[in-house]
C-alpha cells in the first residue's frame, strides 16, 4: 500500500472526529497557558518554598508536554502534514527544541546549552535554565498570538486606539511584576507609583526613575525593565507595520491614512516583509553593540565576574539601542569603572545614533540593494525623508556639541583633555536628543547650555525611531518653511522638493501641540511642587527640565525626579505616555471626525506680525 493512500485512510477515519479534537485542544490551550503564565509569576514575583518551587517548575514542565502533544496532534489530523509543517516551521522549530531540551533534563538532569553558558563565566546554570526554558512558554503563546485567526468585523479598531492601548496595557502590566515582593529591595515590594513611574518609563523608553534601579531592583526586577524597553523601543515604523499585519482585528481601508503617519507610505503594502526587517536589523544592531560592550568593559571592578559583565552588556545594548536611557551601573555612565572609558561611550553613543536615526532610513542608507542601485546609478541618491534624517541629525548633533563645548570648556571640561572634550561634546549632544545616559553631571551645567539642550530635547530624534520629541522631520519642515516665507517663495521647499501644505501644516500642528503640553506641565508641576521650590533645593528651571525631558522621552534630569510628590511623579507619567504616544495620534483620537472634507470657505486676510 502506497504512503499515499495510507493516509487518505487515516484522513477518512478522522474526518468526523477532527472538529471536535481541534476545539478541546483550541480551549485546553487557553486554559494552560493562562496557568502557565500564572505560575511564572507566581515563581519569580514571591519568596518561595524549595517544595512550592519544585511544584511550580512541575507544573510548567506539564505546560511543556501538552504544547508537545497539542503540536503533533495538530500535525497528526491535518489531512497534508508536510504542508503543515511548511506553513508553521517557527513553531516545529520551537517544539523540537522543546522536546530535545525536555529529553536532556529528564534523563541526564542537565540541558545541552548548559556547557555553552558555563563555559562563559554563568557559574550557577540552575536558575538561569529555568528562565530559559520558561523563554519557550513566551515565544509559543507569542506565536500562537499572531498567527491568523478569523474575528468578527465588529472588532475594527482605530489604529491611533490600537496602538495607545498597546502602551497603556504594557505600562500597567509592567507596573504590576514591578511591583511584586522578589522584584525590589524594597520591603513590601515597590509602591504603585513608584512602580508606575519606571514602567512607563521603560515602555516609553525615556530613561527618567524614582529610585535606582542598580541597587533597589533585584536581578528579575531589572529583567522586567529590559524586556519592558524592548518591548517598547518597537518604533512606530514597527508598530505601524504591525498594525497592517493584524489587519484581521478590523484595521479598515478607511484607517490607512492615519497607519500612514506610522509607516512610510511608499511600504505600506509590504509591511509584513518590513516588520520582520525591522525586527531582525534592530536586533543585529542590538546583538553587535553587547557584543563590543562585553569586550570594552574589560574584565576589572564589577565586571570582573562574566555572569555580571554579560547581564551588563546586554542590558546597556538594548538600552542603549533603543534609546531608553536606564542603567542598572550606580551612576550609570558615570560609574567608576567606565567614567574614563572612551571605547564604550564611543559604542553607546553609535547605538544612540541608530536608534534614533529611524529604521525606515537606515534601510535606506545601509541596506546592500539599495548601496549596490547606488554605485551603478549614480544620479539615484538617498530618498528624501533619509536626506532630512541624516542632514539634520547631523547638523543638530554638532550644534549641540559645538555649543557644549564652548560654554563647558571651564566648567565640566576643565579636567578633560582636548579629546575627551570633544567626545563628551559630541555624547551629551547626542544623548540629549533622545537618550538620557550622561557622562557629565547634568545638574551641574551652565544655564546657557541647559537651554541650549532643552531645545534639542524639544526636537528629539528621528520619525519612526525609538527617541521622542517634535522630530526631525517636524523641524525640517518647519526650518524650510520658515526659509520659504523669509524668501518669498509660493511653497515650501526642501532638498529641491516640494513640501505639501498638508505636510506643512500638520509639523506645526504637532509643534503647538508640543508647545502646549510643555506649558501646561511645568505649570501644573510648580503648583504640585510648591513645597519642594520654595525649600530652595530646586527651582522652576529645574521643573521645565524635567517635564520637557519626560515628554521628549529623553531621561535627562538635574536630580528632581525621586523629590517629585506623588501628584508631580503622576504628571511625568502622563507626559511620558504622550510623548510616546505622540501628541498627534492622541489629536487623531478625540478630534470630531467631519462629514466631509471637499468643501472651503470664503477667503479671509487679517495683519500678521
Amino acid at each position: 500500500m502506497a504512503l499515499r493512500e495510507f493516509r487518505e485512510k487515516i484522513n477518512l477515519k478522522i474526518y468526523d472526529s477532527k472538529p471536535t479534537v481541534l476545539k478541546i485542544l483550541s480551549g485546553s490551550n487557553v486554559v494552560v497557558s493562562f496557568t502557565a503564565i500564572a505560575v511564572l509569576i507566581y515563581y519569580y514575583g514571591f519568596e518561595l518554598s524549595n517544595e512550592t518551587r519544585d511544584f511550580c517548575f512541575a507544573i510548567i514542565e506539564s505546560s511543556f508536554g501538552f504544547y508537545i502533544f497539542r503540536f503533533l496532534l495538530k500535525l497528526f489530523y491535518d489531512f497534508h502534514p508536510p504542508t503543515f509543517l511548511r506553513q508553521n516551521w517557527f513553531e516545529a522549530t520551537i517544539i523540537f527544541l522543546l522536546l530535545i531540551e525536555g529529553i536532556s533534563y529528564n534523563l541526564f538532569n542537565s540541558m545541552i546549552i548548559e556547557p555553552l553558558f558555563l563555559s562563559i563565566g554563568f557559574k550557577d546554570f540552575g536558575d538561569f535554565s529555568m528562565v530559559f526554558v520558561q523563554m519557550f512558554v513566551f515565544v509559543i503563546l507569542l506565536n500562537n498570538v499572531l498567527k491568523d485567526r478569523k474575528f468578527k468585523p465588529w472588532l475594527k479598531i482605530h489604529p491611533g486606539w490600537l496602538f495607545t492601548i498597546s502602551i497603556a496595557l504594557m505600562t500597567l502590566v509592567g507596573s504590576l511584576l514591578l511591583m511584586l515582593p522578589e522584584m525590589s529591595n524594597i520591603e513590601g515590594g515597590m509602591n504603585f507609583i513608584d512602580s508606575l513611574f519606571l514602567s512607563m518609563s521603560s515602555v516609553s523608553v525615556t530613561g527618567l526613575s524614582t529610585i535606582d534601579i542598580s541597587s533597589a531592583l533585584t536581578f528579575k526586577g531589572q529583567v522586567i525593565v529590559l524586556v519592558l524597553i524592548k518591548l517598547g523601543g518597537l518604533n512606530t515604523i514597527a508598530f505601524g507595520a504591525l498594525m497592517l499585519i493584524v489587519a484581521k482585528f478590523g484595521v479598515g481601508i478607511k484607517y490607512h491614512e492615519v497607519i500612514e503617519d506610522f509607516v512610510n507610505k511608499d511600504s505600506i503594502l509590504n509591511a509584513k516583509s518590513m516588520l520582520t526587517k525591522i525586527v531582525v536589523w534592530a536586533t543585529a544592531f542590538e546583538i553587535i553593540g553587547i557584543v563590543l560592550l562585553f569586550i570594552g568593559f574589560g574584565n576589572q571592578g564589577i565586571f570582573s565576574d562574566q555572569g555580571e559583565r554579560m547581564f551588563q552588556a546586554l542590558f546597556h545594548g538594548v538600552s542603549g539601542f533603543n534609546n531608553a536611557g536606564l542603567s542598572i551601573l550606580e551612576g550609570g555612565m558615570m560609574h567608576p569603572d567606565i567614567i574614563h572609558n572612551q571605547f564604550v561611550h564611543s559604542v553607546i553613543m553609535i547605538l544612540f545614533f541608530f536608534g534614533g536615526f529611524g529604521m525606515i532610513y537606515v534601510f535606506d542608507l545601509l541596506e546592500f540593494k539599495k548601496l549596490r542601485e547606488r554605485i551603478k546609478t549614480p544620479w539615484k541618491t538617498i530618498e528624501f525623508g533619509t536626506k532630512i534624517s541624516l542632514f539634520f541629525t547631523l547638523g543638530l548633533l554638532l550644534f549641540g556639541a559645538v555649543v557644549f563645548i564652548i560654554f563647558e570648556w571651564d566648567n565640566t571640561l576643565k579636567d578633560q583633555s582636548g579629546l575627551s572634550s570633544v567626545l563628551i561634546a559630541f555624547f551629551e549632544s547626542m544623548t540629549t536628543r533622545n537618550a538620557g545616559f550622561n557622562v557629565v553631571d547634568t545638574a551641574s551645567l551652565t544655564m546657557p547650555v541647559m537651554i541650549i539642550f532643552l531645545f534639542l530635547m524639544f526636537i528629539g530624534a528621528s520619525s519612526g525611531s525609538a527617541g521622542g520629541g517634535i522630530r526631525t522631520s517636524t523641524f525640517a519642515i518647519m526650518w524650510a518653511s520658515l526659509i520659504s516665507t523669509i524668501k518669498g517663495k509660493p511653497h515650501t521647499e526642501l532638498f529641491k522638493r516640494t513640501i505639501s501644505n498638508d505636510l506643512v501644516l500638520k509639523a506645526y500642528a504637532i509643534f503647538l501641540f508640543f508647545v502646549i503640553g510643555n506649558v501646561i506641565g511645568p505649570f501644573t508641576l510648580a503648583i504640585t511642587e510648591a513645597d519642594l521650590l520654595a525649600s530652595g533645593k530646586f527651582d522652576f528651571m529645574d521643573l521645565v527640565f524635567e517635564h520637557v525631558s519626560a515628554a521628549s522621552t529623553v531621561g535627562l534630569s538635574t536630580g528632581i525626579t525621586s523629590e517629585l510628590s506623588v501628584s508631580g511623579k503622576t504628571v511625568l507619567v502622563i507626559a511620558m505616555f504622550i510623548g510616546r504616544v505622540g501628541t498627534l495620534t492622541l489629536a487623531y483620537l478625540v478630534g470630531k471626525k467631519v462629514i466631509s472634507k471637499n468643501y472651503k470657505y470664503p477667503s479671509a486676510h487679517t495683519m500678521v506680525g
